[in-house]
This record gives C-alpha cells, structure tokens and sequence, in this order.
C-alpha cells in the first residue's frame, strides 16, 4: 500500500513539470523568432534609360611635341630655359658655339699662353680679339608656343650636330589615349561622347569625344589605343591638365531606352559560376532571392533582367549578402 501511495505521488510530480517545459519551449521559440529577424536597407526597382558604357584607362598625351636638335656640332655656351618654362614662337631657348670658331679662340688663347716676347704676346693678342671679334654664335630658337618638358644637355657641353637639347610640348593640344580592350572595340565609333576622370582631381570630370582609334592593337595587353579629345569652351582643363596624367574614360556606346534599374549594391554575385541575384523585399516581410541578369552597369546603377522584377518593388541594398531565401527581414528605406 504504502509502495502504491509513492509510485503515484512521482507520476504527479512529473505530471506537475510539463506545463513548465512547455511554457520554456515556447518562450525559446518566440525568442528565436524575434532573433531572426534581420533589419536591411531597401531601394525601388525604377524604369530608367540606360547607357551602355566603355570603360578603359589611359594617360593624357600632347599632339603637339617638339623636339629642338642642334643644327650643327660645337659648344652649348647658353641654355635659356628650364623644365617647365614657358616659351613663344620665336623665343632665344638655346645658343651654341661653332666648332670652327671655338678652334679659332682656342688656338688665339694658346698662342697667348706660349708668347714669351712682348712682340709674339701683342701678336697673340690681336688673334684673340679677331677671333672673339668674328665669333659668329648660333641662336636655336623656339618654332611654336610651348612649355619645356625635358633639358637633354647642360651648358658648356660639346654637342653634335642634331644633338637633342630640349623638348617642347603644346598643352593645348593635349588629348586622352585610352587602352580599350579587344572585346569592347567592335561597340567604339568616332564621335561618340564620353568623359574623362583624374585620381589627381576626384573633384573634376572632363567632356570629351573619340577623335580616333589606332589601327594597330598591342598583342601583349591585348587593347587598342583610342584617341579622345577635351570638349567645351571654358578652357578650365588648360591650367589642370598636365602630359601623362593616369586617368579613366568612360565612352558612351548606346542608350537602352526604359529598362529596369537597381542600385549597383543590390547585385551580389556567385564567383563560383559567375551569375547574379538580387534579394527582393516582399510584402510578406520575407526576403526573396531573385536570379538576375546584368545587362550595362554605371559606378552606381546597373541595368537587370529576371523573372518576376517590376518596377516600384524594393531590393535589399545593406545587408543583402548571405541572406538566406525566406528570412524575415525588417526593411527600411536606404537614405
């Protein structure tokens, strides 16, 4: 009897723990619930016109050069000009010493230093002045307006004949050459805008156009080099631009007219097979993973083919990535 009144009183405590464990269970649930839900950013699916865009990277360039050679052999006694100077059509940059005359008062001064009479001293020095006095020095002068990008000899040196003494470059003539690839060059026409930005001057962005595109491509780099040239009439880039400045174009090929477009942070892609998604924010607070097709892009927007993307519904732009279908989401506009 007394073994009966123990085996019941265990059944009702046991009995007494279940609605405690099942209240704990579904508080954890609830909890688990709560941690679920992940907070994102969201932006609106638009209809927009789209450019298509070649991007390509390059350095400014003057068309315009000069190099100045000396015409003849003989002694640099005057370099006029320094990097960075300067000069008009016509300018004194450069004078230099024949040799012939050189060799003249060369050899007056010899005889001079060997005189040992007062006679052959007065005779060495008449040589001198007549020699000094016919000394017929050649001024190189500057054929167009310039600044001076490189010295390429130093006064007192002896020069040949056609040696290079300086370069002169026309600022006004800079150009951009970018280095299109292969496969973008079938989409570049002549005449077709574009744009040209500076890490040097994030704060400015220079009109342009293709001017040319060289027959020839480099095989190692596998690019040709196109042509652009500055447009517009303020002549700001004048004073900002300098010769082989990096740089990068952006070439205007086409407009795909009312596409879909999405925030360029929308798009997360898959490197292992290359594709695209987007994560939609559905009405039923649940995020849904919507297989894309990017089809032109700009630095912020990207225009989108996939099934079900309509203009007005909202993509996850922050916190997108490794979200998984379905999780619940709380959304709130990106700023």
């Amino acid at each position: 009897m007394i073994r009966r009144i123990v085996h019941l009183a265990a059944l009702l405590a046991l009995a007494a723990t279940f609605p405690a464990c099942t209240h704990r269970q579904r508080d954890d649930d609830e909890a688990e619930s709560v941690k679920s839900v992940v907070a994102v950013k969201t932006a609106p699916i638009v209809r927009a016109d789209m450019e298509t865009v070649v991007i390509a990277t390059g350095l400014t360039e003057a068309v315009a050069k000069e190099k100045i050679l000396s015409p003849i052999a003989g002694t640099l006694i005057s370099l006029k000009v320094l990097e960075g100077t300067a000069v008009r059509r016509g300018d004194v940059v450069a004078v230099i010493q024949p040799r012939e005359t050189r060799a003249a008062i060369s050899g007056a001064e010899a005889l001079l230093r060997s005189a040992t009479t007062p006679q052959e001293q007065t005779e060495a020095r008449k040589a001198l002045a007549l020699a000094i006095q016919t000394e017929n020095n050649l001024e190189i002068r500057a054929s167009r307006d310039g600044v001076v990008a490189s010295r390429s000899a130093m006064e007192g040196e002896q020069v040949a004949e056609n040696a290079e003494l300086l370069t002169l470059l026309d600022l006004s003539t800079l150009v951009f050459v970018a280095d299109v690839p292969l496969a973008d060059l079938p989409a570049i026409r002549r005449g077709e805008r574009a744009t040209v930005s500076f890490p040097s001057l994030p704060e400015d962005t220079f009109a342009s156009v293709v001017e040319a595109v060289n027959p020839r491509s480099d095989p190692q780099s596998q690019s040709v080099r196109v042509r652009l040239s500055f447009q517009g009439s303020s002549g700001k880039w004048l004073h900002l631009l300098l010769t082989e400045m990096s740089g990068r174009a952006r070439i205007v090929t086409g407009i795909h007219p009312h596409v879909l477009v999405v925030p360029r942070r929308a798009l997360i892609r898959n490197d292992e097979n290359d594709t695209y998604t987007v994560v939609t924010a559905g009405p039923d607070s649940l995020a849904h993973i919507v297989p894309v097709e990017p089809i032109a892009r700009t630095d912020s927007t990207a225009e989108v083919r996939g099934t079900g993307l309509a203009p007005g519904m909202r993509v996850v732009v922050e916190g997108n990535y490794a979200l998984a279908d379905s999780t619940r989401i709380e959304p709130t506009p990106s700023q």
